[in-house]
């Protein structure tokens, strides 16, 4: 947000056409100057047209600026170029501006150089910070960075302010000399000294980073300040910052908007960007997405790369604008030709959610390691989660730790709990879970709930820390406190057990309507045992059996053989054997996950029961319309065999427990259960 913005060279110090001149070569110039207007225009031109350079110099700078004369650019042009055959230093200078420029002539670079050149040779210090321009540009010479700044000092040495803060902005970036913070420091505080914006604001920023100079937020602003005070863009958003996050001056959010506002109406497109992010997330102002969008686009359409992400982010999630997939990712790709890492993180994950484009694990791994390899913290994250589940790239359990790590080491709470979660399992690095609670830790402190989640599971079992209930029980509830659904369900269990918590099963019952009410099936199983047991609710039959059926629903093998058993005794429901052995077929589908014994209880029905649930089911899938084959099997047995046979099923007579099995998983994968 604070970076250093310099369009080019010049822009450190645009000529001023009312530099102080130096004095006249005859009396007959000061007599001019003291006339009236009118008559030291006349006096003027005839002292020019005698061939005074002075004379023509100053003519040139009447037409340029339109004093006295209509604006006539080339004929500004012609007068400078007399005074510059002259010898005039300055009025050389001056024709190099035009120049270069294209103003009242064609623009030539080349012509350019030749003017600065020759006003550099006598030493005019703005001819030199000039061609130093030329040469740090690389136009109408080769770019040497070196001869900038031995030009620069030439004229910074002079005085001339302009080529202070340049020579300094050399000297900064180690650009044509040594990086040297504490030279950058001294020539800046010679041009800031001056009341130079520019040099107070990239000496402000050395106070703020500590180069070259002691480390002071204060002075910062104090300098920051002095060039906002000036209007310059760059130092009113510095300022801005250091007002939003509270450095150097106490926060105040409605400051910076105040002055990322002023540099934004200047079209800086920083400010901008900073003054839309207020905006967006009402800091310091009223929140307004529609206002933020406007604000980054005017941003964006001048290419500032951040602004575009930004923009694509707003497009991403309908904030100010309706959501649009394709243009939140013209905006990325825009952005991320910039190189812009948060633009190409942000088009992996829209390949890798297939929003907007086609789903593509490959393509997704690959914008998120050009990103990640520019140091962003959640690419390395993304990237580190396809390694560890083999999308888009061979599965490497020791690469995602690594990104994992890279990421983690940045404070991204998801990657380190994603790394703590290695360490517990030992995959990609040694099982060490001290480790695991060490990096699980880090993520909670920052609020991170799954973290906080995890962390309280270790303490429920001992798992690089002493076992300790009570821990474990604040860490689920910072983390149910946030809606984190697994915590709320295991702090629910604790409550029901009393385990580092006063037994509570009232608490237990609202903790499991919470997560139940965000779908998870174990919670609804949950809150359905207490509803049949009668613990912390009234005993109620039907409310069991709608809370077993949600769960049931969502694929919980121990919900299906609960309403399994409804059905079979009646209880809540009416008596229904068939669909009773409906629902242990189903159970039986969920396979390890299944209740042990509901095969004996499926394998316990009768026949006729199993025929018709079998019936049942194959008129779900399309086939109890089968024509028995030679008419002699029944409707049932011809439909069993033609389900047999599609899915490669080998025969048997009549209706068998594995038949069932098999049907329910065919009817659950082909729609909701009847």
């Amino acid at each position: 947000m604070l970076g250093i913005l310099l369009a080019s060279p010049a822009a450190l110090a645009s000529p001023s056409l009312v530099v102080a001149t130096t004095p006249g070569s005859s009396d007959d110039i000061l007599a001019i100057r003291e006339a009236g207007p009118e008559a030291a225009l006349r006096g003027l031109r005839l002292t020019a047209e005698s061939g005074d350079a002075e004379a023509r110099l100053q003519l040139g700078i009447r037409f340029e600026a339109g004093e006295g004369v209509d604006k006539d650019l080339a004929e500004a042009a012609r007068w400078y170029r007399l005074a510059a055959d002259r010898g005039s230093a300055r009025a050389q200078a001056y024709l190099g501006d035009m120049y270069r420029d294209g103003t009242g002539v064609a623009q030539d670079d080349a012509e350019a150089v030749r003017w600065y050149r020759l006003s550099a040779a006598q030493g005019y210090d703005r001819g030199q910070t000039y061609l130093g321009y030329m040469y740090q540009d690389g136009r109408g010479v080769e770019r040497s960075d070196a001869a900038a700044v031995r030009l620069y000092r030439l004229a910074a040495e002079q005085g001339y302010v302009a080529a202070q803060v340049s020579l300094g902005y050399m000297i900064e970036n180690g650009r044509g000399a040594n990086q040297d913070y504490a030279a950058a420091a001294y020539w800046y505080n010679r041009a800031a000294d001056a009341g130079s914006p520019v040099g107070q604001r990239l000496l402000g920023s050395l106070y703020r980073l500590g180069h070259g100079v002691p480390q002071d937020d204060a002075e910062a602003v104090r300098l920051y300040r002095l060039a906002a005070d000036q209007g310059n863009a760059e130092a009113q958003t510095n300022l801005g910052w250091m007002a939003e996050v509270g450095r150097g001056m106490k926060e105040d959010k409605a400051e910076a908007v105040r002055l990322y506002r002023l540099a934004a109406d200047q079209g800086l497109a920083r400010a901008q960007a900073n003054l839309a992010f207020m905006y967006d997330g009402g800091r310091g102002v009223a929140e307004d997405p529609a206002e933020a969008v406007r604000w980054y686009r005017l941003a964006a359409a001048q290419g500032y790369a951040r602004a575009q992400a930004e923009l694509g982010e707003m497009y991403d999630a309908g904030r100010g604008v309706p959501e649009n997939d394709a243009k939140a990712m013209r905006w990325y790709r825009l952005a991320a030709k910039h190189g812009s890492a948060q633009a190409q993180n942000s088009i992996g994950i829209l390949y890798e959610l297939g929003r907007g484009v086609p789903e593509d694990d490959a393509e997704a791994a690959r914008w998120y390691r050009m990103s990640a390899e520019q140091g962003y913290l959640h690419a390395q994250s993304n990237l580190g989660w396809l390694y560890h589940t083999g999308r888009g790239v061979t599965r490497d359990d020791a690469e995602a730790a690594r990104l994992y790590r890279l990421a983690a080491d940045q404070g991204l709470p998801r990657a380190q709990t994603n790394l703590g979660d290695l360490y517990r399992d030992g995959l990609g690095v040694a099982r060490d879970d001290a480790e695991a609670v060490r990096w699980y830790r880090k993520a909670a402190d920052q609020g991170f709930a799954r973290a906080e989640a995890d962390l309280g599971w270790m303490y429920e079992r001992g798992r690089g820390v002493a076992e300790d209930n009570a821990e474990a029980a604040r860490w689920h509830r910072r983390s149910a406190d946030q809606g984190y659904a697994y915590s709320q369900i295991h702090l629910g269990r604790m409550y029901e057990q009393g385990l580092g918590v006063a037994q509570s099963d009232l608490k237990a019952i609202r903790l499991y309507r919470l997560a139940a009410d965000q779908g998870e099936t174990e919670a609804a199983r949950y809150l359905a045992r207490c509803f049949q047991a009668g613990r912390g609710v009234i005993q109620d039959d039907a409310q069991a059996l709608r809370w077993f059926r949600i769960a049931a629903d969502k694929g919980d093998a121990e919900a299906q053989n609960e309403l399994g058993i409804a059905y079979e005794t009646g209880r809540g429901i009416a008596r229904d054997e068939t669909e009773a052995v409906i629902w242990f077929a189903r159970s039986l589908t969920e396979g390890d996950d299944a209740p042990k014994y509901t095969a004996a209880l499926l394998g316990a029905r009768s026949p006729a029961a199993k025929a018709a649930a079998a019936l049942r089911l194959l008129a779900a899938l399309g086939y109890a319309s089968a024509e028995p084959a030679g008419g002699t099997a029944s409707p049932v047995q011809a439909a069993a065999e033609a389900f047999r046979r599609a899915e490669g099923l080998p025969a048997a007579d009549g209706v068998d427990d594995a038949l069932l099995v098999a049907l329910a998983r065919k009817e659950w994968k082909a729609g909701p259960p009847s």
